[in-house]
């Protein structure tokens, strides 16, 4: 099936950047940053466990103390500014513009009655693929909660009498995400988490973290903006190209926060086992976007994403799909499919991620 996406050219919720800021991107932080005046960001994992071990007189960092204004203060400035080089500022989804010879760049833009118009440029090549982190893909309507958890459980994309019948009730909000026909006959992955949330608690997952971990993959999934034509008021209809990456929904709306941002995960230190960098919240330069309830989202395997606590108590019914470019499988966290054996070339952890 073909889908047909539109997207507005205008951003509903507040923006802590302005448009001279946003004209900037794509762009790596560290080039962001520099050109504001801004070198330093705050603390690291690494930088943590230094400035401990300099007052710890057991520690070979111990030689340091009473360096703090010298040389501790010039590591500080390095490792605090060091992983800006390999986060990526990408144009936020809701502003990019037309597409010349499928090269994205905004060269300028004005704001009319909250809606902003673009001029493109083919004058700077930027690969697609590192242009949008994630874009929002419309809305779905969530069947009546059953209070399944089922994670990562593989099934078939294209043929749904793969996924047990519990499950059957999400088929459509399946069909409704934008996957790549070239996903059809390939082992994907889906998430259905519904319970009830007391207030102030999280349903999945806070931190800022994004889902690939330090290592594993070698190259993620990314976006290919299809031709779009100005169909009026900032109002773009479009037919986009989704490869790989991740698709999800909540049912409950300021329960997840979404970044524009690329985090090259090949970087040591840069993310943890887990995918988790809060170390880099500052860096990012901005709030994010919260979700909607029903709101359906694409992103990246490199999207800094997080969960955020229910307001108040009741049902929240969460939905992922991750497509077929999953190398680790972690078998104490995720659900079997007896329909459907993990492909070959996947990789089954038994140990617990959280160990």
């Amino acid at each position: 099936m073909k889908h047909e996406h539109y997207r507005i050219g205008n951003r509903e919720e507040d923006d802590s950047r302005n448009v001279a800021d946003i004209q900037r991107l794509p762009c790596l932080a560290s080039q962001y940053w520099a050109e504001r005046g801004i070198e330093a960001f705050g603390w690291t994992p690494a930088l943590r466990e230094i400035m401990v071990a300099v007052k710890d007189n057991a520690s070979p960092f111990y030689i340091l103390e009473g360096h703090e204004t010298t040389l501790v203060r010039n590591i500080y400035s390095f490792l605090s500014c060091e992983f800006a080089k390999h986060v990526k500022l990408t144009i936020p989804a809701a502003q990019v513009g037309n597409i010349i010879h499928e090269i994205v760049k905004i060269t300028n833009f004005v704001k009319i009655t909250n809606v902003y118009h673009f001029e493109t440029a083919n004058i700077e090549a930027f690969d697609s693929r590192d242009c949008v982190a994630f874009t929002t893909c419309g809305d779905v309507t969530f069947p009546p909660s059953r209070n399944i958890n089922v994670n990562m459980m593989p099934f078939i994309y294209g043929n749904m009498s793969s996924l047990p019948a519990e499950l059957g009730n999400y088929e459509s909000l399946i069909d409704l995400c934008p996957i790549n026909d070239s996903e059809k006959g390939k082992v994907c992955y889906l998430t259905v988490h519904e319970s009830f949330v007391d207030p102030n608690n999280a349903q999945r997952r806070q931190g800022l973290h994004i889902e690939a971990p330090g290592t594993v993959v070698e190259e993620a999934p990314g976006f290919t903006p299809g031709q779009e034509h100005d169909w009026g008021c900032g109002v773009f209809f479009s037919k986009d190209e989704y490869d790989g990456g991740i698709y999800m929904a909540s049912s409950v709306g300021s329960t997840s926060r979404v970044f524009d941002a690329l985090v090259d995960h090949r970087i040591p230190g840069i993310v943890d086992v887990h995918g988790g960098c809060e170390h880099l919240r500052r860096i990012l330069g901005h709030e994010g976007k919260t979700l909607k309830a029903n709101e359906l989202i694409w992103m990246t395997d490199r999207t800094p994403h997080e969960a955020l606590p229910q307001e108040t108590a009741g049902e929240r019914q969460f939905f992922r799909v991750v497509t077929s470019q999953v190398s680790h499988w972690f078998a104490k966290h995720s659900t079997p499919n007896p329909k459907v054996p993990l492909p070959d070339d996947v990789i089954v952890v038994h140990e617990s991620k959280f160990s």
